[in-house]
């Protein structure tokens, strides 16, 4: 015979459902908004490297394209704007895809139940050079894409948190050297916090955001769920 609910516990599920739908739509909607200002300092990166020219070219262009020009111009959008997005959200991705992955309890399984059952290759000394190489990158699988990802996540992080010391200068004068000299010889004094906070709202803020829907999803899939 079947396991019967506890009194109650339906309830709860209907309840954690209803929390996790809402609190992701919240999620989502502040995860859009910063969004929309984290790009502000992509835009502003795209402008420094390419100068005003290409934006020009770009507003030519987009003059001659009926109804496009009016929602761009209605948007106040511009390519430097878009450039800097589509920026933006090439380091989110590459960033935010280890969350999403390591939060899947399939894909874990799936790699850990590959890595350590699969076939493996063994390497002689005879095998030519192409041999070798194609035999080491299959042994390494799946566990070198997960290797691979953490590699160019840190140095995806290294290079967004330089746009951002570049955009939102901790020190009056920009430079990279006084902001070190600064922190080296305690003259906290002289950082700029303000800019400080919005560096590390650009570098963390969408990412917070994500693990909160994925702690929302895990918490409302354990409370809600049980065997029969």
């Amino acid at each position: 015979m079947p396991n019967q609910l506890p009194r109650g516990w339906k309830m709860t599920k209907i309840k954690s459902k209803k929390f996790h739908n809402w609190f992701s739509c919240l999620l989502i909607v502040v995860g859009l908004w910063f969004a929309w200002l984290n790009i502000h300092p992509y835009e502003k990166l795209v402008s420094l490297l390419t100068g005003q020219n290409i934006s020009n070219i770009f507003s030519g262009v987009v003059a001659s394209i009926p109804i496009v020009n009016g929602l761009v111009a209605v948007a106040g959008l511009s390519l430097s704007w878009l450039l800097g997005a589509v920026l933006w959200f090439i380091i989110q991705v590459i960033e935010v895809l280890p969350l999403l992955l390591y939060s899947e309890e399939r894909f874990l399984s799936n790699v850990v139940s590959s890595s350590q059952y699969r076939h493996k290759y063994e390497i002689d000394e005879t095998d030519e050079r192409g041999l070798k190489i194609v035999k080491k990158a299959y042994n390494a699988l799946p566990t070198s894409i997960v290797s691979k990802l953490e590699t160019l996540k840190v140095f995806t992080y290294t290079a967004d948190f330089l746009i951002c010391l570049t955009v939102y200068s901790p020190v009056e004068s920009g430079k990279f050297t006084d902001f070190f000299f600064a922190l080296t010889t305690g003259q906290f004094q002289e950082l700029d916090y303000l800019n400080i906070v919005k560096a590390v709202i650009t570098l963390f803020a969408i990412e917070v955001v994500v693990s909160l829907v994925i702690w929302s999803r895990q918490l409302s899939y354990f409370m809600g769920h049980r065997e029969a």
